[in-house]
């Protein structure tokens, strides 16, 4: 873990000041010159980076270069850029960070940037080009090799990748407090470092550079398992009733059950470690000791930690690097929000203006990844489980976000998932199709992008027609299936459809009046409908009916069949 720099220790009374000790040993021992070095630098502070900036990094090409660092209150800043000096700064403390910028870099090489005050910090192999930000819960953690589960072709896609005009850098911790930095914190794409990092972020840097031509940075600032309710920055809730009311609930129960939880919390880890030792040693591993909290309460505090950590991760991980600017976002995260779906649409409004406002009001693009098929457990495809967890309704509010907010796209995961394993090995096509969208309404560069879309839909004795939007390459319906139709009972059932030109006609034996449509509108659904450039049609429907959960006597509403 990088090591916090600390300002020169002061004398206290009855205590040889450090200035006076370091006089002292200089003068009277004869010590080894690397040795006063060492000593000398573990007591005098020195200017530090946060570890965004190092060599081998990308800068996001045609923008100022703002720059930031720790140094001792006074210490005067001198950068230099390929040996001249461009800006100067002044320290102020190890808890105000200096500023600075640099002027914008063109595509291609930067000179080395050089950072002096008591010490100098050289950067070498800048490029500027595109930075793009990937973000998100555990499918784009998952990286090429070493992930939750292995990455289809992740072998040879990491064999292959040689490319040193993409960079790597893999976030995580605080980057508002002073860290030593490493040459290593940032990476040259190489079978080691591709093999790290993110597989849908190194898929969407391979397409981009294929088509593009130019030099790609990924910043990868994920974290498994979390809702995205701590990637939101705090203060896009200030205003709104119901959050406040229910962290102030949240904060009322971290009095009452806070003491317990944390000794649970510390009792479960220190549990781990004994569960490790045993099994490196080939024993029986003692029982795990009991709860403080009953499960009632545990479960209490995990919904009040929606609340508690609000915007947490956007505060340790991001809100620091909002001056470092960006091409854009990718953002995979949703599975931990499945039984909020109904709320993610105004979540992830709040979420895209809070970051667009800090990375400079600029409307920045960011491509959102429609949740890849699971059934949850489930043995059949639901459109909502008994716990209430809903990957249609999460995907559906992708699609409505993408619809009311400027600038924002959804590709689809949907068609590429597995049925048993919520991280879906199939992650190139996730990647490419993210860089696809880049490449058309980023970069402008005339190529298919999007699968088709449903127009308007009527609804005849027996069937339904629905529209599609078509592209120059055509569509494709790979099979019959992946349709539902209901009647005003709302029971759906799985229907056939059949193509002819840009039209489908959609039929269920069951529904003889059809008054509703819906296409792979489940948590794991069969994919049929795509253009000739092998894009698939996004989840859709026609109905605003209200899921329910598969455990609801009303299951109708869950779109779920009810046999007579």
């Amino acid at each position: 873990m990088p090591v916090e720099q600390t300002p020169e220790s002061k004398s206290s009374a009855g205590m040889i000041p450090i200035s006076n000790l370091m006089q002292t040993l200089t003068t009277r021992i004869f010590l080894h010159p690397l040795v006063v070095i060492a000593f000398a630098s573990s007591v005098q502070a020195v200017v530090v980076l946060p570890p965004i900036f190092g060599t081998n990094m990308v800068v996001q090409k045609d923008e100022p270069l703002n720059f930031w660092g720790w140094a001792d209150p006074g210490e005067k800043i001198t950068i230099k850029l390929g040996g001249v000096v461009v800006a100067t700064a002044v320290g102020e403390g190890k808890e105000k960070p200096w500023r600075a910028q640099l002027s914008a870099q063109m595509i291609g090489p930067v000179p080395d940037i050089e950072i002096a005050g008591s010490n100098t910090i050289t950067l070498t192999n800048i490029l500027a080009g595109e930075v793009w930000l990937c973000t998100g819960q555990s499918n784009m953690v998952m990286t090429l090799l070493k992930g939750y589960t292995p990455v289809l072709n992740g072998e040879a896609e990491a064999a292959a990748a040689t490319d040193n005009q993409i960079r790597f850098y893999q976030g995580g911790g605080n980057n508002s407090k002073p860290q030593t930095i490493t040459n290593d914190t940032w990476a040259v794409c190489s079978p080691e470092s591709a093999a790290r990092f993110s597989a849908v972020g190194f898929f969407f840097a391979k397409k981009l550079r294929a088509q593009h031509k130019v030099p790609v940075g990924l910043i990868c600032l994920a974290a498994g398992g979390r809702p995205a309710e701590w990637f939101v920055p705090e203060r896009m809730m200030e205003k709104d009733a119901d959050f406040l009311a229910k962290k102030a609930s949240a904060l009322a129960l971290k009095d009452q059950l806070g003491a317990k939880a944390a000794t649970d919390k510390k009792s479960a880890g220190e549990y781990r470690k004994v569960l490790t030792e045993a099994r490196s040693k080939g024993i029986k591993a003692p029982p795990r000791p009991p709860d403080q909290l009953t499960k009632e309460e545990a479960a209490k505090m995990n919904e009040a930690g929606l609340y508690l950590d609000f915007g947490f991760l956007y505060r340790r991980d991001m809100q620091a690097l909002n001056p470092v600017p960006l091409a854009g976002f990718i953002w995979y995260q949703g599975e931990s929000n499945a039984t909020r779906g109904d709320q993610y649409a105004a979540l992830m409004t709040k979420l895209i203006h809070g970051w667009r406002e800090d990375w400079g009001g600029k409307p920045l693009p960011l491509i959102m990844v429609a949740l890849a098929g699971y059934q949850c457990g489930v043995p059949t495809p639901t459109v909502m489980t008994d716990k209430g967890e809903s990957w249609p309704l999460v995907r559906e509010a992708m699609l409505k976000v993408a619809q009311t907010v400027p600038n924002v796209g959804v590709v689809s995961a949907v068609d590429v998932g597995d049925p048993t394993n919520i991280h879906p090995p199939n992650k190139k096509p996730v990647g490419e199709r993210a860089a696809l969208w880049a490449l058309n309404h980023v970069y402008g560069q005339k190529v298919v992008a999007e699968g088709p879309g449903f127009g308007k839909v009527e609804f005849a004795a027996g069937k339904a027609l629905a529209n599609l939007t078509t592209n120059k390459d055509g569509l494709v319906l790979k099979s019959p299936g992946g349709f539902e139709l209901a009647g005003v009972d709302r029971k759906f059932y799985p229907a056939k459809a059949e193509l002819m030109g840009d039209k489908l006609t959609v039929t269920a034996q069951e529904v003889s009046k059809p008054v509703a449509l819906r296409y792979a509108f489940l948590n794991f659904p069969e994919c049929t409908v795509y253009n000739g450039a092998g894009l698939p049609a996004l989840p859709f429907r026609t109905d605003v009916w209200t899921v329910q959960p598969l455990g609801s006597i009303d299951k109708q509403s869950a779109g779920i069949p009810v046999k007579e």
